[in-house]
This record gives C-alpha cells, sequence and structure tokens, in this order.
C-alpha cells in the first residue's frame, strides 16, 4: 500500500464517520440520564474528524 492509498482511504474513513456523525439524530429530548452520547463529545469528535480530515487533504494537494 502506497502512502497515496492510505491517504484515500483514510480520506475516506473519516468522510464516512463524519456522515454518521452528521445524521445521528440528537437524544435531547431524552432525560440526560438516558442519552446515549453526550452533544458535547460528539461535537469535539466532529471537530477532531474535520482537522482530521483538512490535514490528509493538504497532504494529497501540496500545491494548495
Amino acid at each position: 500500500m502506497t502512502s497515496d492509498d492510505f491517504l484515500h482511504e483514510l480520506e475516506a474513513e473519516t468522510k464516512a464517520e463524519l456522515g454518521a456523525l452528521e445524521a445521528a439524530v440528537p437524544d435531547v429530548e431524552l432525560p440526560v440520564e438516558q442519552w446515549l452520547v453526550d452533544p458535547a463529545e460528539e461535537a469535539m469528535e466532529q471537530a477532531s474528524l474535520r482537522s482530521l480530515l483538512g490535514a490528509v487533504e493538504a497532504l494529497e494537494d501540496p500545491g494548495q
């Protein structure tokens, strides 16, 4: 596997994870004790994935 293949695979996986997070329905109508995921943790995970995606895209296209 070349580094380009790795970057393309990492980019695809990161986009899939972001898509899954964005499509998730928040549990805000449930009591806090019944939430499956803390919205603050979800927001931090989205920010981390967006940062990773930006880094991957920058490595794939160093001319930008």
